[in-house]
């Protein structure tokens, strides 16, 4: 699979059971074999967003395999970034692995997705 493009990507979101009127939206914890294998790693990034929010994300190459996702809303700059949703970081920034971004990043229209 080619390297990841630095740019502008749209994040695959999930409805979540929570009732606070939030949204968690990153990885997609179903397995399609087609698109990932293997299971999903504790630590997965997710970010914590009102529902009415869209998200959209810069995704920077830092080297090796490794890459940058920040918002490039105004709106959203105050969003949490982190690695799960009892352990919110204090920025909106988090370094994860190539793969874990192409899974985030929507592929085009699903179900659950923010339009």
């Amino acid at each position: 699979m080619a390297p990841l493009e630095n740019g502008i990507y749209r994040i695959k979101s999930r409805l979540s059971q929570s009732q606070s009127g939030h949204l968690y939206i990153g990885i997609d914890s179903k397995q399609r074999r087609e698109q990932r294998s293997g299971h999903l790693k504790e630590g997965t990034p997710i970010i914590l967003a009102k529902r009415e929010k869209m998200v959209k994300v810069e995704v920077q190459k830092m080297g090796g395999d490794n890459y940058r996702m920040c918002f490039t809303s105004r709106e959203a700059s105050g969003m949490n970034f982190g690695c799960d949703k009892n352990n919110l970081q204090k920025n909106n920034k988090v370094f994860v692995t190539k793969d874990e971004v192409e899974w985030a990043i929507d592929q085009g229209n699903h179900e659950n997705c923010y339009q």
